[in-house]
């Protein structure tokens, strides 16, 4: 189902369920990942092209997810200019475990580059000195009071993030 929410800068394609059954996509053979699970096993492959191969490649794969063979999608609606990109980026999740199946849809589907990120290390470049939050910064063209404001929120953001992710894999709703 593709979930294209306005104001976002993403658009995303997730199981039915995700929307109606409170249906938690990140898991592995249909249970949910841990904490400890998720840092460990959790990724994407990540490819660029313009919006639109993109728009028609989510249509393409959106039946993959509905039979849970992808457990998740989300890309770009627009390129980020301001890190220097001229393209959009599509991130289609699963645990490394079944990456080798992702892999074979992704490429019966003539995707050629092949690169993996575990979401540990996207967080890394997210957190305060990373190369993403930095080159986001220095972007935006912030003075140092205003970096160091945005890098205590980027902090308190995945703090929160990861005690919410706790709660989900615990089953509690916080």
């Amino acid at each position: 189902m593709l979930i294209d929410r306005e104001g976002s800068h993403f658009i995303f394609v997730f199981h039915s369920d995700c929307v109606y059954r409170n249906y938690n996509y990140i898991n592995y053979e249909g249970k949910a990942l841990t904490n400890r699970e998720y840092l460990e096993h959790w990724g994407k492959y990540v490819f660029s092209a313009s919006r639109e191969e993109l728009a028609d490649f989510a249509k393409e794969l959106d039946p993959y997810v509905e039979e849970k063979l992808i457990p998740g999608i989300k890309y770009d609606r627009g390129p980020i200019e301001r890190l220097g990109m001229t393209e959009c980026v599509m991130c289609v999740y699963c645990d490394d475990r079944q990456k080798d199946e992702v892999w074979r849809i992704l490429k019966n589907h003539n995707v050629e580059i092949r690169a993996w990120v575990y979401d540990r290390d996207t967080v890394a470049r997210w957190m305060p000195g990373g190369v993403n939050l930095e080159k986001w910064i220095a972007g935006h063209g912030l003075n140092e009071d205003q970096a160091r404001e945005v890098r205590e929120n980027a902090r308190l953001k995945f703090e929160k993030m990861f005690a919410d992710l706790d709660a989900i894999f615990r089953g509690v709703e916080q």
